[in-house]
């Protein structure tokens, strides 16, 4: 048994911190797991699609850690879908948001995954973290920044996207 992606890396308070989603962000469209494993996406665009873009963007920057949000975390668990992702960026991978549950009046007015992150992040006592995500809605004033919600038909490939994120990364 291969050791779980959370115990083999150690999240680094004061290093930058990408939390990533898979659907809408690197993926234009949501995504259906069949009994075999394979991934098809409700748009018909090919699974992973702008994966090049999140590659791209952070090679200048290796301090920059991952951690994965995607809703894909409940059906697969961490490994799985840890190592769906490209080698660049499972290898940045420190964590996931599982073990940061929503509360229940979160899940009800659906800022389940907004404030799931904002609480890992207090969590671990971070200190500079950006968000990715289709579904960042209810962001709290004085949060807007640090949350990039991407269009679920464009994700990445969308220019206003990557430039929020260019913008993160050149920022001190």
């Amino acid at each position: 048994m291969t050791k779980s992606v959370e115990r083999s890396q150690q999240l680094l308070a004061d290093a930058p911190t990408l939390y990533l989603n898979y659907g809408g962000v690197l993926n234009a469209g949501h995504g259906l797991l069949d009994d075999n494993g394979v991934i098809t996406l409700d748009s018909g665009r090919p699974p992973f699609e702008y994966t090049p873009c999140l590659v791209d963007a952070l090679a200048p920057w290796p301090q920059v850690q991952v951690v994965v949000t995607t809703s894909w975390l409940q059906t697969l668990g961490a490994d799985k879908t840890i190592a769906l992702l490209h080698d660049e960026l499972r290898r940045r991978v420190v964590g996931t948001t599982l073990g940061t549950p929503p509360r229940f009046g979160e899940i009800k007015d659906g800022t389940a995954k907004t404030m799931t992150v904002i609480r890992h992040a207090a969590k671990y006592g971070l200190t500079r973290w950006l968000v990715l995500d289709d579904e960042a809605w209810g962001v709290p004033s004085g949060y807007e920044q640090q949350f990039v919600r991407t269009n679920p038909e464009t994700a990445l490939g969308a220019p206003e996207a990557r430039k929020h994120l260019r913008e993160w990364l050149e920022a001190k």
